[in-house]
């Protein structure tokens, strides 16, 4: 019989090893697990590992740390179920959640393979849905060529069809508002929630002097952003003459930096430091931040509007975020090149950055590890 659990005992069961929390999905969960840790849960993280090593550090932000092999195999390619499901199952996770009654946060649909187990029915089991994912996984295919778009295309075509397992989840967490809109009307039975993403900032900057540069940063051997690297490089860059432009970011592809190095205007800061990271957002005269995939949050924005000055996005980029007024929207070449000419000409003062700290608001940790808490206490009395 599993043992009576305290009052702030929870279960996370994440996708990857969440440290260093240095992209998208694994710097969500990262910053919640600090901040249930702050908000004085115990915390029982249970994560699958695959490319990366165990990490001491997460002993700081959980009171257990479990490691499960994600399973890579070939054949788990013929599986019905998601590749990203079906290389995520252990039989040792099932075990180690039934050891107490605690509430289960599982960390995206890829983690969901015991969702519906039977003997988890009577548990408390919450799913962070960090994007529609077979929305995304479709965009992934209408950029990819060969053996990439055949599997992208067949693994959103079995994200979709997996997707009704969330009918078995107390509540699902999206990361944006139109996300949970989605969600909602899909599965109106369960509690869906807007738990915007966590992230390690909980204040915006002060004012300090910019330079005169536009920045684009992100992982830089991720294909969505090589996508908006090149569109301005090709697009924007040469529309704004005079004007220096970086682009920061890890592991650049070497198409990409043989594209910069070509493009008058345009230098590659390739696996910038953390510190040099913060340098090179804090002092841009803007972030100029694009996306063509608009499911999910892009953490990269939130980066840039706690650290940065202004910034400068496409619509896509603000789906569901509720930050429209936080930034200058521009979704055409001309208008981009216009924000450009207008961020340089305009200083980012003190009337924009407390209206940045107003709109931020919904995205301060500690208030919205209380909306979870309570969640929880609502699901579990």
């Amino acid at each position: 019989m599993p043992l009576s659990s305290p009052p702030l005992r929870i279960h996370m069961v994440s996708l990857q090893v969440p440290f260093p929390p240095d992209y998208g999905g694994v710097i969500d969960i990262y910053y919640k697990l600090r901040a249930l840790k702050s908000a004085g849960y115990e915390v029982l993280l249970h994560t699958y590992q695959y490319d990366r090593q165990q990490a001491p550090q997460l002993d700081q932000v959980a009171d257990r740390v479990y490691y499960y092999p994600r399973n890579r195999s070939f054949a788990r390619q013929f599986s019905v179920d998601p590749y990203i499901v079906s290389s995520r199952q252990s039989s040792q996770l099932l075990t180690d959640l039934l050891a107490d009654d605690a509430p289960i946060l599982f960390e995206g649909i890829h983690c969901c393979a015991h969702l519906a187990d039977p003997r988890l029915a009577s548990r408390c089991k919450l799913v962070r849905m960090h994007n529609v994912e077979h929305e995304y996984y479709d965009g992934l295919a209408r950029k990819a060529t060969g053996w990439h778009r055949l599997y992208y295309r067949i693994e959103a075509t079995r994200l979709k069809r997996y997707e009704a397992i969330l009918a078995h989840a107390d509540a699902i967490l999206a990361i944006t508002e139109s996300d949970r809109c989605y969600f909602a009307s899909k599965y109106p039975q369960v509690a869906t929630l807007w738990l915007p993403a966590f992230q390690a900032h909980d204040r915006v900057a002060p004012l300090s002097p910019k330079g005169d540069y536009m920045l684009y940063h992100g992982n830089l051997s991720v294909e969505e952003n090589i996508e908006a690297a090149q569109y301005l490089l090709q697009q924007v860059v040469p529309s704004t003459p005079g004007t220096s432009w970086v682009f920061a970011g890890k592991n650049p592809a070497d198409r990409l930096a043989r594209q910069i190095a070509a493009t008058p205007g345009a230098r590659l800061v390739a696996n910038p430091s953390d510190e040099e990271m913060e340098r090179l957002i804090g002092e841009a005269a803007a972030n100029v931040l694009i996306t063509f995939q608009p499911t999910g949050l892009k953490l990269k924005l939130l980066h840039a509007l706690y650290t940065g000055g202004h910034c400068i996005v496409n619509s896509k980029m603000l789906v569901g975020t509720g930050l429209d007024r936080a930034c200058l929207v521009a979704d055409t070449t001309q208008a981009l090149s216009h924000a450009v000419a207008t961020v340089l000409k305009s200083p980012f003062d003190h009337q924009a950055r407390e209206r940045r700290i107003r709109l931020l608001e919904p995205y301060d940790s500690a208030r919205n590890i209380a909306r979870l808490t309570r969640l929880l206490t609502e699901k579990t009395l």
